[in-house]
């Protein structure tokens, strides 16, 4: 469908609308005021000078999403898939920059926090959004306010906190492919200042959406279980204490690429050939926090501190494919250690007027064990080798930060603010090869960690003596400067320059030292534009940004088209722009329609030795034109009341691989999300039906082209799910 006919299709729908309600148009009716705490403070999303997507809790449930993948299918500009096809792991592209590799030896480009914690591993980012109280999306640069690893910018989920009330739910839902999802909470007040809070959920995906017609079973089945249980102390106005724990174990079973070469099941993707055995793919976390907050006249201070322990095994076969390629055992163990101290405040001035203000000081240190192999086929499936490469990657990182927006008069307000970074990172690797009869298919969890019969070939003296690095230390400050003018109390206009860093690390997909690259850290520079604005007494929202990045040392990840081997390099630099544009219009009490709308233009700047092959390539997961177009409408019946949402986001087409190959096309798309809830007059039950992608579009999300070597494996999108729940609140 032309995006060109979706969006006058919508201006026209909300003109015709606009034009028949505004005879009853009453004053009452206005956009309810997001709160949001971007800046470290609580202020209104209007009056934050940053390009920013908030969603509540209602409107997550409302979108009919249930992780973070699924939400930022909403958000322009953004593109979020399942990491090689794996449900737990969330790879972020936002405006344009992002990072596919899951293996802790990278970094992501989008940070990702939960209640203020860093969370480190993209490997188990896509967060389950059960027990929420709001998700915002910052995008741009944010290496000030949230340090390395937010070059493209940050997503922020933050949970709901035990309350002075005894209250909760059950939900129980029913959906596609014989899935069953319960969630549940309680909340306990156990005395006049404290609270508690227990969250749970448990899915079963008993029947996969994938059909294998070689081993005549379906794959893509999922089981997975949590919990999160608080406990708050809050004995009066000027102090709290919240402590977290949070218990998380999700298993997939079935996870195939699909040979796009492979001419046994026509157009439907859905169908595969493949005797691959994915042995096992899971995650399990356990996560401890604590976050004491102190209120005084003038200031705010907060203490948070974090323990999170993430084990992650993974297996994918892939010598059965037309062209024998390899096996890949990931077997990992993440273990992240942070304290974060912040301040907050804010001051009137008699030279200037308000004075609000930030600081703060952070301690990182992130210790990751990881187990990588690759078992290499020789042409008609005879085992060449069986390769076994231990690494343990460590990072140590520093961070003092002061930010402060001075009033100059009603109408004018700067901000500066910097932050110090030392960010100290090493890794160490040992690498065995196996030239014995049992090959590494044949092998099982257990003998994967029993090294008597390999036999060591290279280690991390290896790769230093080759010219990589075994260790980075970055002393780095990072900055950024708003202007801001007021016109109106309605309307705010905002010049901002920003810049940030994503840390150094080391391609971990190679077979021998001297392919072991060291990968620089990758810097960026961002020049935005921004109008946030609000019209007809605050029933209609405008925001417009426009944003103009510039990246040092891009951190490319691609395929050698001739050797089939991976590929990284800092070989060249780019530079990405575009505009972001939100609309939301409260036609009256019961409807709201909203667009969002993003665009992008990426291209490389310069490129260096090596690098030749990019000349006049996308840049990947960069499609043109990205936007949202829908509607929230709740009425009252005669028994009842009725909500219905409908969403429709579209992506123009764009390359899902860095070689820009035409198996790594992945075509212009729309998804159509739908959902209905209804709730009888004067109940405690609701009923909702919903389904994503309803007009069941097949595509890809990744592409892995290996050139010359034959093949091509392909990760598929979600299919159409529809889901029927039942809530009871008490």
């Amino acid at each position: 469908m032309n995006h060109k006919f979706q969006i006058w299709a919508l201006l026209l729908i909300a003109t015709t609308i606009s034009v028949t309600s505004f005879s009853s148009y009453s004053q009452e009716v206005t956009l309810e005021e997001i709160v949001v705490t971007a800046q470290k403070r609580s202020e209104s999303l209007q009056d934050v000078p940053i390009s920013i997507q908030a969603f509540s809790s209602d409107e997550i449930e409302r979108l009919n999403v249930s992780n973070t993948i699924d939400l930022v299918r909403n958000i322009p500009n953004m593109i979020g898939v399942t990491n090689v096809a794996l449900p737990q792991a969330a790879a972020y592209f936002l405006r344009g920059v992002g990072q596919d590799e899951s293996v802790s030896t990278l970094d992501p480009a989008v940070g990702t926090f939960v209640d203020g914690v860093y969370v480190s591993r993209q490997i188990a980012n896509n967060s389950r959004l059960y027990d929420v109280e709001n998700v915002e999306v910052l995008k741009g640069p944010q290496g000030t306010l949230y340090g390395r690893n937010t070059s493209g910018g940050a997503v922020r989920i933050n949970t709901q906190k035990p309350h002075d009330h005894n209250e909760g739910f059950i939900d129980i839902a029913y959906g596609d492919y014989d899935t069953v999802e319960l969630v549940g909470k309680a909340n306990f007040a156990l005395s006049d200042v404290l609270y508690a809070k227990i969250t749970a959920f448990y899915l079963d995906q008993g029947d996969g959406f994938l059909e294998n017609v070689t081993l005549n079973r379906d794959q893509w089945k999922r089981a997975a279980e949590g919990m999160r249980a608080q406990v708050l102390y809050a004995p009066d106005d000027r102090f709290e204490f919240l402590a977290t724990l949070e218990y998380s174990d999700d298993d997939t079973g079935g996870i195939v690429g699909a040979n796009a070469l492979s001419a046994c099941c026509g157009d439907d993707l859905y169908k595969v050939e493949s005797g691959l055995k994915n042995t096992w793919s899971g995650t399990e976390l356990l996560a401890i926090s604590m976050k004491a907050t102190w209120n005084f006249d003038d200031f705010q201070m907060e203490l948070i501190a974090a323990d999170r322990d993430l084990e992650h095994n993974f297996m994918n076969d892939y010598s059965d494919q037309i062209t024998p390629a390899y096996i890949i055992p990931n077997l990992s163990d993440h273990v992240q250690k942070s304290v974060e101290l912040n301040f907050t405040g804010e001051l009137d001035s008699q030279t200037y007027g308000s004075i609000r203000w930030a600081a703060g000081a952070s301690f990182y240190d992130d210790d990751n064990d990881v187990t990588f192999g690759d078992g290499l086929f020789l042409f008609g499936g005879a085992v060449a080798a069986d390769f076994i490469r231990d690494m343990t990657n460590v990072t140590e990182a520093k961070a003092v930060y002061a930010d402060v927006a001075i009033d100059i008069n009603d109408q004018v307000t700067i901000t500066i603010g910097g932050r110090q970074t030392k960010d100290d990172r090493k890794m160490t690797v040992q690498q065995y090869i196996d030239l014995g009869p049992i090959p590494m298919r044949d092998r099982d969890q257990s003998n994967f960690m029993d090294r008597s019969g390999y036999i060591p070939m290279w280690s991390t003296a290896d790769i230093v003596a080759n010219g990589e690095l075994d260790q980075f230390k970055i002393d780095e400050f990072t900055k950024r400067v708003i202007l801001e003018y007021n016109p109106s109390d309605s309307i705010m206009l905002y010049v901002s320059y920003a810049d940030s860093f994503k840390g150094g690390g080391w391609a971990s997909r190679v077979t021998v030292a001297t392919e072991f690259r060291s990968l620089r850290p990758e810097f960026v520079e961002n020049i935005e534009f921004g109008m946030k604005s609000q019209w007809l007494n605050d029933t209609v929202r405008f925001n417009l940004t426009y944003f103009d990045a510039d990246y040092d040392d891009l951190q490319i990840t691609a395929i050698d088209q001739q050797t089939g081997g991976f590929l990284y390099s800092n070989k060249a630099d780019a530079t990405v722009d575009g505009f972001e544009a939100e609309l939301v219009y409260m036609a009256s009490d019961e409807l709201t329609l909203f667009m969002n709308l993003g665009t992008l233009d990426g291209m490389y700047t310069d490129l260096r030795s090596g690098a030749e092959g990019l000349e006049g390539l996308h840049l990947k997961r960069t499609p043109d034109v990205t936007y949202r177009l829908g509607l929230f409408y709740d009425t009252e019946l005669n028994n009842g009341d009725l909500s219905l949402t409908a969403v429709l986001n579209h992506e123009d087409e764009y390359f899902s691989n860095q070689n820009n190959t035409a198996p790594g096309l992945r075509e212009e798309s729309d998804n159509v999300s739908l959902s209905m809830t209804y709730r009888p007059t004067d109940a405690n039950w609701r009923v909702t039906a919903g389904c994503t992608n309803c007009t069941d579009e097949e595509r890809y999300n990744s592409t892995l082209d290996f050139g010359t070597l034959g093949f091509v494996t392909q990760f598929q999108d979600i299919p159409r799910l529809w889901r029927v729940s039942f809530r009871y609140d008490y």
